[in-house]
């Protein structure tokens, strides 16, 4: 191959250039491999945040399923033999240790929840109304927190309400 003025030509630079190649292309194989390291780290961290949350909910869930077993109508003799209820406000609060509990699945944890109740008030009768209607019976008011949590785990939430138990 001939320059434009004739002469052959001849490539200067090829011993100065020699290996550039391999260096560039080593560089960018460790950004590469920094990225991606990077990357699955990432995703290793929004993992165990999203089973975190889950774990969180099944705990809260649990917490809401004692409480509802409270409410629910009719109970057992069973449950209503081993509910420990404070008879008066002087009573130090009762709790109910693994009031509520469910075997988990394959691919689900075991959740169970404690119910402690504490005594409120002794109303006068006719204080509240219960479907619109202002009953003249007397009222005893618990608050009741429920603690449910995730065997296995760390997760733990709580849940209260009040509920009433109505007498004559």
């Amino acid at each position: 191959m001939k320059t434009e003025s004739g002469k052959p030509w001849r490539h200067h630079g090829k011993q100065k250039q020699a290996g550039v190649a391999l260096v560039v292309s080593l560089i960018l194989l460790v950004v590469i491999t920094l990225l991606s390291v990077t990357a699955m780290r990432s995703a290793n961290l929004d993992t165990r945040i999203t089973v975190n949350h889950q774990h969180k909910q099944l705990a809260f869930q649990a917490a809401e399923s004692a409480l509802t077993k409270l409410t629910s109508l009719p109970m057992t003799d069973e449950e209503m033999k081993n509910l420990n209820v404070p008879g008066n406000i002087e009573d130090n609060y009762q709790c109910n240790i693994v009031w509520y509990q469910e075997t988990g699945s394959n691919d689900s944890p075991d959740l169970d929840a404690n119910l402690a109740m504490d005594y409120v008030e002794k109303s006068a009768p006719g204080k509240y109304k219960f479907s619109g209607f202002g009953l003249k019976i007397i009222t005893h008011v618990y608050r009741a927190e429920a603690t449910g949590r995730v065997t296995g785990t760390g997760a733990e939430a709580t849940n209260s309400m009040e509920v009433a138990l109505l007498r004559e």
